[in-house]
């Protein structure tokens, strides 16, 4: 169990989740993304979880982060393309917006782009690893170009070999 609890740990620590932050998870708790990364990231910063659905909803996941101020958000990138193309996009205060994580897929860099610009998400990571390793082994870093971002997996985590 410290594999998963550390992995929490790394990958908000990656995005520098801390307690004054309120972390959106549209991503299911019945995998590794919601559950380890998510859940379990928070509890070790203290951070605040915010839950806009049952199932992800690009609608109800913008609506979540107006109106809880989040200050990140976990998804795979049609997740992120789904946000964008939201019919009532541009009508959501996303200022509070700064980090989060794009995993699951290659994300292409004009989506990247519009993350960053579009939604105030600078610090956007991106990170690669698999159920079977408690899940990332792998995360860019908030500091990478973004180009650098999209065009790799990022670095090795803590206690990781490869």
């Amino acid at each position: 169990h410290l594999n998963i609890v550390n992995n929490g740990n790394f990958v908000t620590s990656a995005i520098r989740l801390t307690v004054d932050d309120r972390l959106c998870i549209p991503v299911p708790l019945y995998h590794c993304f919601g559950m380890s990364m998510g859940t379990i990231g928070c509890v070790t910063k203290g951070a605040t979880m915010v839950f806009p659905g049952e199932g992800f909803d690009a609608g109800a996941t913008l609506k979540a982060v107006a109106q809880e101020r989040c200050t990140g958000i976990y998804g795979v990138p049609t997740m992120f393309v789904a946000m964008l193309d939201h019919a009532d996009f541009s009508t959501f205060d996303l200022t509070s917006l700064r980090t989060g994580i794009m995993a699951g897929s290659p994300c292409p860099i004009e989506v990247m782009k519009k993350v960053v610009s579009l939604m105030n998400m600078r610090q956007v990571t991106i990170a690669y690893g698999m159920t079977e390793t408690s899940p990332v082994s792998f995360q860019s870093s908030v500091d990478d170009p973004l180009e650098k971002r999209v065009s790799t997996v990022g670095r090795i985590h803590p206690h990781v070999e490869v």
